[in-house]
């Protein structure tokens, strides 16, 4: 197995690619494409950037795809500032159904009258 750094995963998108840290038995340093089944076989619920897996590789369509992965260590400093960026999210949805509820009751109130 291999071992390499994230270089980006995006959990909506359901995919991301992996930077490996040598070059494979074919001399290929290219980027891997990771899939969310790939962290779904693995039971790895997420992955931030810069968090360190090792995982076996196969080609798909011409190109190195992950066939299995293995979490070897989280970077913490990308998951805390993912949560709060996920955090901020939720408070800016909260405030917007907030602001949109007084104004549909100053709207209601207009209208009754």
């Amino acid at each position: 197995m291999r071992q390499g750094k994230v270089k980006w995963y995006n959990g909506k998108k359901c995919f991301g690619f992996i930077t490996p840290d040598a070059p494979n038995s074919d001399g290929n340093t290219d980027d891997v494409f990771v899939h969310s089944s790939a962290l779904k076989a693995a039971g790895i619920r997420f992955l931030n950037e810069n968090d360190i897996v090792e995982f076996e590789e196969e080609p798909r369509n011409g190109k190195l795809s992950v066939k299995t992965l293995k979490l070897i260590q989280h970077d913490e400093e990308s998951a805390r500032r993912y949560q709060e960026r996920r955090a901020e999210r939720r408070r800016a949805i909260e405030e917007r159904k907030g602001r949109e509820e007084k104004s549909n009751r100053h709207t209601f109130a207009f209208w009754k009258k």
